[in-house]
């Protein structure tokens, strides 16, 4: 299990989170997240975006990342299930300048 914190987070297709610690299991394939609000050992800090993108979707990343840095600023409050699992694995991007 891997946990990343970041100010802003996009996990494909519709989930845009401010200020949380997302975990994501060794295959990449469960992903759960939580609002920061404390520091937790072994967590990776990226400042910026960290987007979450499944690895099926390569010829759609360049949009997705695009979709991504104009909408999560603004609809950063997600208040749905808070655990996904899928048959997909993920792939994590970070874009620092938002």
């Amino acid at each position: 299990m891997k946990r990343y914190f970041s100010h802003y987070t996009f996990i494909y297709p519709d989930i845009y989170l401010r200020n949380h610690i997302v975990e994501i299991s060794d295959d990449m394939k469960q992903i759960s997240f939580f609002p920061f609000d404390r520091e937790i050992e072994r967590t990776e800090f990226y400042s910026g975006l960290l987007i979450f993108i499944p690895e099926n979707s390569s010829d759609k990343t360049g949009h997705i990342i695009s979709e991504a840095k104009l909408a999560v600023i603004t609809d950063a409050n997600y208040s749905g299930d808070t655990h996904i699992q899928s048959d997909t694995c993920f792939r994590l991007y970070h874009e620092e300048n938002v």
